[in-house]
């Protein structure tokens, strides 16, 4: 009897991902869109991103994609002043065995899916809607639709996503504000009470990726009404922005059930404080492609990567609500924040970053 496919739910970042997992079954990738449409604007690539799209035979694919800041400079942004440079240069690629890079997801999506397309036991179908009852019983599933997951909720019943109450509005800016003593070539992150900004270049030609980070019903203009004058010229640049609520997913105790698995952010959605999100549906997927290696029994394979998985996302979970409060702290806290910053050396900084950047894969 032919084994029936591998049957994937949701082809954004996590599913393409999961469908290069390097199965030794067809695979079928569903998704519930008319067509391929993705949204969102930029993202950050750490080195734990790119490690895991070598696994996955997908960064010769990406790397073109992409943009390579200098470094990170962490702001003030009330005084304007500059707080820590992190730099990204050959020592940094060095220590973390691979570079940061950014780019724009519809450009990572679009490199993902014609990889996925080249596989010859792949097929992708659209404008359908998987659920655990209907015609796809008796196959082996992975989840990947998304922090809504309708799967995950069957499975774990209660397990909604729930609204932090901050919003991070989104825009891509096809010309660029005049900054004094800003490098805009560099990702740049500014601290506010109750709010941030971040911007980077993504693309070719490039364009500037603008996130702020407000609470609900506050406007990006007003959530810089006191910030220093570039950081207001940057948002009045913007003509209009995406808003996107902050949604999460409280940490999971399993993401398998059975012949069922959850992956990316169905499984572990979190704010994007630290920049992960895609970073951990790609290591979902390379720590999947690793199990699989094993030639395990698939419904094994899925416990294992649950296992595995499960701990990191949940320290990346802590991490970035952590990082959220430290980057909106006001008044006395925001000060003694910036004094620890500006002291923290370079060294230093980077080894508190090495459980999250260091995060690598054999590529055999």
């Amino acid at each position: 009897m032919t084994e029936k496919p591998i049957i994937i739910a949701g082809a954004g970042i996590a599913g393409l991902a999961a469908a290069l997992a390097g199965w030794d079954r067809d695979v079928l990738l569903l998704e519930r869109a008319a067509a391929f449409d993705p949204v969102g604007a930029g993202l950050q690539l750490g080195p734990n991103a790119v490690s895991a799209l070598q696994k996955l035979g997908a960064w010769d694919a990406v790397q073109p994609f992409t943009n390579s800041p200098p470094e990170i400079h962490m702001r003030d942004g009330i005084s304007g002043k500059l707080l820590k440079r992190l730099q990204l240069g050959k020592n940094f690629e060095r220590r973390f065995s691979a570079p940061y890079r950014t780019a724009h997801r519809a450009d990572v999506h679009r490199a993902l899916l014609e990889v996925v397309k080249a596989k010859a036991n792949t097929v992708i179908r659209l404008n359908v809607q998987v659920s655990t009852d209907g015609e796809f019983d008796g196959s082996d599933l992975i989840a990947a639709d998304g922090v809504h997951s309708k799967l995950r909720q069957k499975i774990f019943p209660g397990t909604v996503a729930i609204d932090s109450g901050e919003v991070f509005h989104r825009a891509l800016l096809q010309t660029w504000p005049t900054l004094r003593g800003v490098d805009l070539a560099c990702v740049n992150v500014w601290l506010l009470p109750g709010a941030h900004v971040v911007h980077y270049p993504v693309g070719n030609p490039g364009r500037l990726n603008l996130v702020v980070v407000t609470p609900r019903n506050v406007s990006p203009m007003e959530s810089v009404r006191y910030a220093a004058d570039d950081v207001k010229e940057i948002v009045a640049h913007v003509g209009s922005t995406t808003p996107w609520p902050g949604l999460y997913v409280e940490p999971l105790k399993a993401w398998n059930a059975g012949r069922i698995l959850l992956l990316g952010d169905a499984a572990h959605a979190t704010l994007p404080y630290l920049a992960q999100g895609a970073a951990m549906s790609l290591e979902d997927a390379a720590t999947l492609s690793q199990v699989l290696q094993a030639r395990r029994d698939v419904s094994d394979a899925f416990a294992q990567v649950s296992n595995l998985r499960i701990t990191r996302t949940a320290k990346l979970h802590r991490a970035s609500l952590a990082a959220g409060l430290t980057y909106h702290m006001g008044g006395i806290p925001a000060r003694a924040r910036n004094l620890v910053l500006r002291a923290l050396p370079q060294q230093l900084m980077w080894q508190s970053l090495d459980w999250l950047y260091g995060f690598s894969f054999s590529h055999r």
